[in-house]
């Protein structure tokens, strides 16, 4: 399956993790989906992307993926998104992808989600997250584990920001 990726699974020690293997054999294109814009999920360290006239998310394409992959692909994104079928821009070419599209379930929180801050800012801590939640992978159904969600990130914002503290000022939000 092809998909678009346009958040923190365009870092690949994440993406590593998440489907639980090697993943030198995919392929990786640069490209960029028209019509939206990639915007902070409220109270979140991830992205949505919402339709926005003449914007453009710039992502990876990424081919490859096996039926086992995009499982857990969707076992990570939860209920939270939903796939759809879009056309992505490459360099070259306009081509068919799968994007995740967020669900009613989260809400924009008013401000750009920034790649390279997420990598300088918050990936440690959302590798250490993922690796908790891809632990259930297998075990519990995305509905149950979203009852653990609020707790696994609670653990992981204080191991790394320290219990005292609170999301905006660790991402430098103020």
């Amino acid at each position: 399956m092809r998909m678009f990726f346009f958040g923190s699974l365009m870092d690949l020690d994440l993406l590593r993790l998440v489907v639980g293997r090697d993943i030198g054999d995919l392929v990786f294109t640069p490209a960029a989906i028209l019509g939206f814009e990639r915007r902070r999920a409220c109270d979140e360290s991830f992205p949505i992307i919402m339709p926005h006239p003449g914007g453009q998310v710039d992502g990876f394409l990424v081919d490859g993926l096996t039926t086992a992959d995009i499982d857990r692909i969707q076992f990570y994104e939860s209920d939270d998104y939903a796939l759809r079928t879009f056309t992505v821009a490459t360099a070259t070419s306009r081509v068919e992808a799968e994007v995740f599209l967020p669900t009613e379930k989260l809400a924009d929180e008013g401000i750009v989600w920034e790649f390279d801050t997420w990598l300088e800012v918050e990936k440690p801590m959302c590798l250490a997250l993922a690796e908790e939640l891809m632990s259930h992978y297998g075990i519990l159904t995305s509905k149950q584990y979203d009852l653990l969600w609020p707790d696994m990130k609670e653990r992981a914002w204080q191991r790394f920001f320290g219990p005292a503290a609170g999301r905006k000022h660790a991402v430098g939000e103020d």
